[in-house]
């Protein structure tokens, strides 16, 4: 985790917590859809640790690293879900940053079956 006094290219963040995914060129394997999970439940797990409420996710590994898009987005929402059931009360914001419009269109598709609305 870098601190704010640590941060480079003058984000404007107070704090970051950095993490590397799998390369997973083609069909993923379980242990990379294990170590994909691990990347954002211990970010999620250094947030608590920290005292922060909120944090913002890009698509790891589904860049260079070559982790198909969609079998990463079931991964990730899965490791969310499960997650927030358990520390809801403890965040206030989660956000899925997408840089491509196939990710957006591929969360906003399987986003209400993780978080079906009341």
């Amino acid at each position: 985790m870098c601190r704010g006094e640590e941060k480079r290219r003058e984000l404007r963040l107070e704090d970051v917590i950095h993490t590397v995914g799998p390369i997973a060129h083609g069909e993923p394997s379980a242990s990379q859809a294990a170590e994909l999970r691990s990347c954002y439940l211990s970010s999620l797990d250094l947030l608590l640790e920290h005292g922060l409420r909120s944090v913002a996710f890009p698509c790891i590994s589904t860049g260079v690293f070559g982790y198909p898009n969609e079998a990463a987005a079931e991964v990730v929402l899965t490791a969310l879900r499960e997650w927030l059931e358990q520390h809801k009360d403890k965040v206030d914001r989660l956000i899925i940053c997408v840089f491509l419009e196939k990710d957006e269109n591929i969360y906003r598709q399987r986003f209400p079956h993780y978080f079906p609305v009341a």
